[in-house]
């Protein structure tokens, strides 16, 4: 057997092979002895079918087997020993004779295309400057993240008149033509909130008392098909063919008073006694936003590398044989229109993949297993509010999901994706130059959520 390459121009090449009989012809035979072994055929005890009827009968797909088996092993093997950095797959060449004569075999010549990946240099440190956006954490976006928290931990209580916030529980009653209840109409109760009506229709369940009743048009009240679907229990076509108003019966009114900050309002936010004061309540949110805050700072700085390192990056790709390699690796199913009007997304997609490992193997960035399982069991203890509320129990417990959920193949590429990208993204942060920009939250969020330039 032998194997050569040849460049055929850029970032092109063939891999030729050449099988002698003896590389197949021994292979073959060792086949077809078996296959005598185990064939059955009408008129001969098993294992006694003349070999000339075997091969008659199976010498042709064996060769093909065979030979299949061989072709990859030398491809894969050249490509291995050779350390040739590839893109796609190796691709058969037209020409190649495929015609296989058994009763007179000879010297069979085949040839691959491949395709090179480039060699190329990265230098972070060198051109251009990246923004990184931090959002300001002052006493003013303290305070309203405490008033948010004393919002959602406070409690209902009844009250004999409605305002703007308040929920409002009563009874929905369709409404015949003259305006009385209809006979076999639908009757639902339901909480009403402020968030459940169309926009400009905030005042209308406003000034109500308990025992008092409104009539309404439900789709000009709330608007939605699905809220309304919901407060009365029925299904999105059947709000849509609705066209009866409807009387609703003030049952109770609730208002939400903001919880105290006291030593039970700490408790259910951190975990029992971890916080024990305003002043470490207002530290303890800062340094949370900030923690939260970074992760999204860090990501949208990575992805303004990125987008720099793919657009600016100078390096060739073999581009036909890709979109020869793309054709045949889709067995037909994508017309060559449809691959060349993709093709630059495609083409984006592989410098990334480039880079991103050249990024990997010049800064020997590695992630174990055991990394992979801390990072799943720190998702769940932030979940639950963070290490101090967990016990022993519930950590053994945490640890089993994580195990369980690297057993997920997809779960593995997403969580050795994210490791790897905060790797590369702490390397970006070391070497790159930064500009970093600080602003009042709003126009942070709206920054850092904003579409690349």
């Amino acid at each position: 057997m032998q194997v050569s390459q040849e460049n055929t121009g850029g970032l092109n090449a063939l891999i030729r092979i050449e099988f002698a009989p003896e590389d197949y012809q021994p292979r073959i035979d060792a086949q077809l002895r078996e296959y005598s072994k185990k064939v059955s055929m009408p008129g001969f005890r098993p294992g006694k079918v003349p070999a000339g009827m075997v091969k008659k009968m199976y010498g042709k797909s064996i060769l093909v087997d065979e030979l299949n088996k061989l072709t990859s092993d030398a491809l894969m093997g050249y490509i291995r020993d050779s350390s040739l950095d590839i893109l796609g797959n190796p691709l058969p060449i037209d020409d190649n004779d495929t015609s296989l004569n058994l009763d007179n075999p000879g010297t069979i010549k085949l040839a691959f295309e491949i395709g090179l990946a480039p060699q190329f240099e990265l230098n972070l440190a060198s051109g251009n400057t990246f923004p990184y956006y931090a959002p300001i954490i002052d006493d003013s976006f303290v305070t309203k993240e405490v008033e948010n928290y004393k919002e959602r931990l406070g409690d209902y209580t009844e009250v004999n008149l409605s305002e703007d916030g308040d929920m409002v529980h009563g009874h929905f009653a369709e409404l015949d033509s003259e305006g009385n209840t209809k006979e076999g109409g639908i009757s639902k109760h339901a909480d009403i909130h402020d968030i459940d009506l169309k926009e400009g229709n905030a005042k209308a369940f406003t000034g109500l008392k308990p025992g008092e009743s409104v009539t309404l048009n439900m789709k000009e009240t709330f608007g939605n098909s699905k809220v309304i679907a919901a407060i009365l229990g029925i299904s999105e076509p059947e709000v849509d063919a609705l066209d009866s108003d409807f009387r609703f019966e003030v049952e109770n009114i609730k208002r939400k008073a903001k919880a105290e900050l006291n030593q039970e309002f700490f408790d259910k936010l951190f975990g029992k006694d971890v916080i024990f004061n305003e002043d470490e309540l207002r530290a303890r949110i800062a340094r949370d936003a900030s923690d939260r805050f970074t992760k999204d700072s860090e990501a949208r700085f990575f992805n303004e590398v990125v987008e720099n390192l793919v657009t600016q990056s100078a390096f060739e790709l073999p581009d036909e044989f890709l979109k020869r390699w793309l054709k045949s690796n889709n067995d037909g199913k994508v017309n060559p229109e449809d691959i060349e009007q993709n093709y630059t997304n495609y083409a984006r997609g592989i410098r990334w993949q480039l880079i991103e490992n050249k990024i990997i193997r010049d800064n020997n960035i590695q992630v174990t297993r055991e990394q992979a399982i801390e990072s799943v069991e720190n998702e769940f203890m932030a979940y639950m509010g963070g290490l101090e509320t967990s016990s022993d129990e519930q950590r053994g417990r945490i640890r089993q999901i994580a195990e369980q959920m690297l057993q997920n193949e997809k779960e593995v590429n997403r969580i050795y994706g994210r490791l790897y990208n905060e790797a590369m993204n702490q390397i970006f942060l070391e070497q790159c130059t930064i500009n970093r920009i600080e602003l009042a939250f709003d126009d942070w969020a709206k920054k850092v959520s904003e579409p690349l330039q």
